[in-house]
């Protein structure tokens, strides 16, 4: 999808759709304008539900908060508290830090 190559990633799920939409094409087809990250990142969550670790993918992809935050459940009985930015990066382990003699390796932002 990055390359531009949207016709292929969107073949790549159809493959996929092949197999778990029992009247595909009719049902379950995607075309190259339907693919964005959302859609990516959703369909792998459909895919791989319990085979991947979820948080380290949209941690790469950067899209962490912006999902939690839209995505998930957000009112007075169940406030979403404690993600930002921060939690895009996890904290160095301070024997990393201390083992690093050769350059300076500095701790992740807002992890002091």
């Amino acid at each position: 999808m990055d390359q531009g190559k949207l016709a292929e990633a969107a073949a790549s799920i159809n493959v996929l759709r092949a197999r778990a939409f029992p009247d595909f094409p009719s049902r379950g087809k995607v075309e190259a304008s339907d693919i964005t990250l959302d859609f990516i990142l959703d369909e792998r969550a459909r895919e791989l539900v319990g085979e991947e670790n979820r948080r380290m993918t949209l941690m790469r992809t950067g899209s962490l908060v912006e999902r939690v935050n839209r995505l998930n459940l957000n009112d007075a009985q169940h406030p979403i508290t404690g993600i930002s930015k921060t939690n895009l990066l996890l904290p160095i382990p301070l024997d990393e830090i201390q083992l690093n003699k050769d350059a300076v390796l500095d701790q992740n932002p807002g992890y002091n």
